[in-house]
């Protein structure tokens, strides 16, 4: 259907207005395809949504169109992330691999109950179980509390309750994460901490924040069933960590720089192309089997003045 909407002998016979909207649906797919050869999945589902107007779209249905929209925007990220595990590396079909990520078909039926692993799951879900190890992430502002409910005090209530019913399911050890920056919406943003920590005497936590790597970190409060009995002796430890130096992405490469990538190795920048979030670089590596790559730099991690 997609090669005849292409050919003005068949095209033709239809009225005027069928003819513009299958030329601009033919045409935006074209681009898609023109996109994906070398382009990160997110990239190629933004020109998507903003030449079709699909967020437009949603937005007139109401509040159900809004939700939508934030599955939308999740897929944006999960789809982000996606180009972020591959090192930054363009050229792989990097759609073929999300689409296999992200396939339907799960395997949780098939997982042994008693294997040694993490289990994951929604704190509503977690009602009526315990675990000796919890550990409670994203506690974030407009995350955990959800925005919607910073506006709604019955919301913020039951998000009150819900960070409560996931605390007390810790029968040893419950951490309890937020991080310093987010990738929402393909966008790397800063965060602030969940105001549902704030109530939480500072004497019964244990803070510890993690290395900073790619200008991003996280920090992490560790809470131990003594801690929670009032009277009960709590041990403090103090820590003391080293800050890495800012992201070496933030600056422009230029061409000719020596780099270093993670998977990659040593290399020198062949190319530039792009701003900002959409900077890409062409590296020429030293390791003959690899060769030359393109990559998007923010996700690439590129180490830079390396010999």
């Amino acid at each position: 259907m997609l090669a005849a909407a292409a050919r003005a002998d068949i095209a033709g016979t239809l009225r005027p207005a069928a003819q513009k909207g299958v030329a601009e649906f033919a045409a935006l797919i074209g681009r898609a395809r023109a996109l994906a050869a070398d382009a990160g999945v997110d990239e190629i589902l933004r020109a998507v949504i903003d030449e079709s107007k699909y967020a437009e779209h949603l937005r007139a249905e109401g509040p159900e169109g809004e939700e939508r929209l934030e599955n939308v925007r999740e897929l944006l990220t999960t789809a982000s992330e996606s180009v972020d595990d591959e090192g930054g590396e363009l050229g792989l079909t990097p759609l073929d691999h999300f689409l296999q990520r992200a396939t339907l078909v799960t395997d949780f039926d098939r997982l042994d109950p008693d294997a040694d692993a993490v289990t994951m799951m929604t704190l509503h879900n977690a009602k009526g179980l315990e675990f000796p190890v919890v550990f409670i992430t994203g506690l974030e502002e407009g995350l955990f509390p959800l925005r919607r409910a910073m506006d709604a005090p019955e919301e913020m209530e039951e998000e009150r309750r819900l960070f409560y019913v996931g605390i007390t399911r810790a029968e040893r050890k419950l951490y309890l994460t937020h991080a310093r920056s987010r990738r929402r919406n393909g966008e790397t943003l800063p965060s602030l901490p969940s105001s549902l920590l704030a109530p939480i005497p500072p004497e019964i936590l244990e803070e510890k924040s993690t290395i900073k790597l790619r200008a991003t970190g996280r920090a992490a409060f560790l809470v131990t069933p003594s801690m929670r009995r009032p009277g009960a002796p709590v041990e403090r430890r103090s820590f003391e960590f080293k800050e890495e130096e800012a992201s070496q992405d933030s600056p422009r490469l230029v061409k000719g720089e020596r780099v270093r990538h993670a998977k990659f190795g040593s290399g020198t920048v062949a190319e530039l192309a792009g701003t900002g979030r959409d900077c890409k670089v062409t590296v020429d590596f030293d390791d003959e089997t690899i060769g030359r790559k393109k990559l998007v730099v923010m996700h690439a991690g590129l180490e830079r003045g390396w010999e």
